[in-house]
């Protein structure tokens, strides 16, 4: 597919306010598009070029796009600048002072080029995402050069979500939404809406047999339901767990030991909104020795521990280690524990399904005592 033809469905999709509108228009550019394709339609539909977890960004501001308008159509800064107050928009701007040459770009070219751009680090590495954009801009259409100027800005803004997109796939697959529970339980599994759709392009319904729980892909946190009385609990599950209720960070955390193909051990963590929070959790890097398990994803809460008195603080302080800079200052001021109160997989073998006091028994097993792990008692 040319990235011009998909272009034009972001304008139609930009044009359309009705939900049920979106989710035909959505399903028809799926069905146009390959399998090659689809997964990395999905991820420029939602401004990016990879899932939400993944910590892939363009790292371009506004005043970045409009030098790369400048370079790429010869105009001055101040021309583009004066053309960005009157439309407020940098994609708009772009399309309005076009003066490229479409080159019949593909779908899979420009994304291959907006993914170089957030690979592109280093010194000088702003000029080069400059250069690389005003390079692009100049090769599209002008309709495309509006979403090309868009999307690093995280500014498409076509008003709809992942959930969108599965009514969508359901809509390509059954011609109607039968199908979006089954896409639904496969999202919360893996909340990659590209691997997704590539799985289903492929191989259908039958695809989402593929979509399993992954150490470094988080699993979407399941939604409690608030009861009166722990009386109406008892007689609605019969049986119950209690555990205490912590005033910290929830985070999911993610190891796999090294082997024949791994140096070192990966070690993730990722909130319950998926965002990657390893940099911030620093400690999750010592936790090997605590684990009897090859690959594991545990559920718990990080809570700040006081380094003189050794007492758990308040989820205020403990907010304190969510940072990008000074780490290792802040961990030492700020030690933390992580407590854990679920596994979700181990050893290749996810566990969702598993009754609650399996899981438990699989915990006992893989945790051992330490400093820095805590089992949820």
């Amino acid at each position: 597919m040319l990235f011009s033809h998909l272009a034009l469905y972001f304008q139609k999709l930009e044009h359309t306010p009705s939900r049920n509108s979106m989710t035909e228009i959505l399903s028809d550019l799926f069905s146009h598009a390959t399998s090659e394709e689809i997964g990395k339609i999905c991820y420029l539909l939602l401004g990016r070029v990879a899932p939400l977890y993944e910590a892939v960004e363009f790292g371009i501001a506004d005043k970045f796009m409009i030098r790369a308008i400048a370079e790429s159509y010869k105009d001055s800064k101040e021309k583009v600048l004066a053309v960005f107050k009157k439309t407020g928009d940098v994609g708009t701007t772009a399309e309005q002072l076009y003066t490229g040459r479409d080159k019949k770009l593909s779908v899979n070219d420009v994304y291959a080029r907006l993914y170089h751009i957030t690979q592109t680090g280093g010194v000088g590495s702003q000029e080069k995402k400059i250069e690389l954009l005003a390079d692009l801009l100049a090769q599209v259409d002008a309709l495309s050069a509006r979403y090309v100027g868009r999307i690093p800005l995280d500014k498409l803004r076509l008003g709809f979500s992942d959930m969108t997109m599965l009514d969508s796939l359901s809509w390509m697959l059954a011609h109607d939404k039968s199908e979006r529970g089954r896409l639904e339980d496969a999202y919360n599994v893996r909340p990659d809406i590209g691997y997704i759709a590539e799985s289903v392009k492929l191989h259908g319904i039958l695809g989402l047999s593929h979509v399993k729980a992954k150490v470094g892909a988080p699993i979407l946190a399941s939604l409690c339901q608030r009861l009166p009385s722990a009386d109406e609990m008892i007689k609605k599950m019969h049986v119950v767990a209690v555990e205490p209720k912590y005033d910290g960070v929830r985070v999911q955390i993610h190891f796999q030991q090294p082997d024949s193909s791994l140096r070192s051990p990966i070690v993730k963590t990722f909130s319950r909104n998926l965002e990657n929070t390893t940099e911030m959790f620093s400690e999750v890097q010592d936790i090997g020795k605590q684990l009897d398990a090859q690959e594991v994803i545990l559920d718990g809460e990080a809570i700040g521990v006081d380094p003189k008195t050794g007492r758990l603080t308040s989820f205020q302080q403990t907010m304190t280690r969510k940072r990008k800079h000074d780490i290792a200052a802040t961990r030492s001021a700020m030690p933390l524990k992580f407590f854990v109160f679920d596994i979700l997989y181990k050893d290749g073998k996810e566990l969702l399904n598993t009754p609650l006091s399996a899981r438990r028994t699989v915990l006992e097993k893989t945790v051992r005592k330490g400093a820095i792990l805590v089992i949820s008692p």
